[in-house]
Order: structure tokens, then sequence, then C-alpha cells
């Protein structure tokens, strides 16, 4: 049983969670950033079409899967696997659809405060226990 509910369902799942960062620039150029832990439920439910959109044509909106062009508003995820390590998405986000994917991101998350870039951004290492295969039982293996 994971120690942390959802940030989505707010269950107690069996094993780790996924600490998911979803982060956007403000009109004013202002960086926002929101912590989610998501189960594999939600993870599926939330992230993993927009993964998958976003990998197959990373140029396109990968909600309404359309050329944003003059209306791109990017949204950017950086999610922490159990077992695998760390995906990062850029996302072509359109404006309409950008305000749907925002909407997920503070769903039952925390914000973060404003970090400085010159942190580096470094990602801790990934978690190596291979009990939580979950994640590879949906085709999600860690980076060599």
């Amino acid at each position: 049983m994971s120690l942390f509910p959802c940030s989505a369902c707010g269950e107690r799942a069996p094993g780790k969670l996924s600490n998911a960062t979803w982060a956007w620039f403000r009109a004013d150029n202002t960086r926002v950033a929101w912590r989610q832990k998501l189960c594999v439920a939600c993870y599926l439910a939330n992230v993993a079409a927009i993964e998958q959109a976003t990998r197959d044509d990373p140029l396109n909106c990968p909600m309404c899967h359309t050329d944003a062009g003059e209306q791109m508003d990017p949204c950017y995820l950086t999610i922490f696997l159990p077992g695998v390590g760390a995906l990062r998405l850029e996302m072509a986000t359109c404006s309409p659809c950008a305000v749907e994917v925002r909407n997920r991101a503070m769903a039952g998350a925390t914000q973060l405060d404003d970090r400085l870039a010159s942190s580096g951004g470094q990602s801790p290492s990934p978690q190596t226990n291979p009990a939580l295969s979950v994640w590879a039982q949906l085709g999600i293996q860690p980076r060599e």
C-alpha cells in the first residue's frame, strides 16, 4: 500500500506512485508548476495517451492532434515512474487544449515554488526496485 494517496483519485494503491511535475509559462513569462502523485490507473487515464501522442507526432497538439500554429501554448511534463526513471514531454498544445491539460495537472496537485534556472534542473537517480514491474508491463522501460 502506498504511503500517500493518489492526487487524482485519492486512493492508496499498492506499490509506489509516479511523481508528475507539470509546468507551463503564463503570458507574463512566469513559470508555473504543479506536482501530482499518480497511481497506475490515473497515469493511464491522465498521461498515457498524451505521452503516446507527443511521441508519435511531437509537432501537433497531443489532445486534438492538429497543428497548434499561432495558437501554440506549450505544456511540459516530467514524470518519474517507479523502477523506470524520468520521462520528459514537451507538448505542443494549442491554447484551448492547454486549458484542459492544465486542469488535469492541477487536480489534487501541489503548486511548486518558482525555481531558478540556475538550479541545474538535475533529476534524482531512477529507482531500481525490480519488484515494481507494473510500469514495465505497460511497455515503459528504463533508459539505457
